[in-house]
Formats: structure tokens, sequence, C-alpha cells
């Protein structure tokens, strides 16, 4: 007799169920692409903007200088890719009510 544990709400495969019969939508990976693109425009276009300022801050660092400016970039993409999302899903709960 072998007994298997299968946590509540989940389908023994180790994954919960969710069902979407409770009204919510899940973000799809087209959503998830075109915000990661929407954010890595955004990175570029406040990059080119703002390359001086970036610069004239990062030359105080002497060798960890373009890593500096390289670190920036990446986390201003991801902060723009994250609320890209937060946005899109905000505006999808009040399209869906």
């Amino acid at each position: 007799m072998s007994s298997v544990y299968t946590p509540h709400g989940s389908t023994g495969n180790g994954r919960p169920t969710v069902s979407e019969s409770d009204g919510t939508k899940r973000i799809g990976s087209l959503e998830h692409h075109l915000c990661g693109a929407g954010g890595l425009l955004v990175a570029i276009v406040l990059t080119v903007l703002f390359y001086p300022v970036l610069v004239s801050l990062a030359l105080g660092l002497e060798m960890l200088a373009t890593t500096a400016l390289v670190s920036a970039v990446v986390l201003v993409w991801c902060l723009a890719w994250i609320g890209l999302e937060l946005l899109w899903e905000w505006q999808a709960e009040r399209d869906s009510t």
C-alpha cells in the first residue's frame, strides 16, 4: 500500500491548481516580451538623454566607471520592465471589471 502526499490545492505534480473561472486573467508570454522590449526602449531613451550626467557621475569610480554605467542601464531596464508589467496588469484588472 503506497500513499503519495498530494498537497491541498494541487494536482499531484507539485503545481497548484489555478482555475480561470475566478475572473482573473494571467499575463501571457507575448505581454512579457512586449514589456521587456518596452523597458529596454525606455532604458535606451533615458541613457541617451542623461548620458553626460551618467558619465560625469561614473568618472569618479575610475576603473569601475563602465561597470557602473552598464549596471545603471540594466537597473533602469529592470525597473521599467517591472513597472510596465504592473501597469499592464493594473489595466487588465480595470478592463475586466
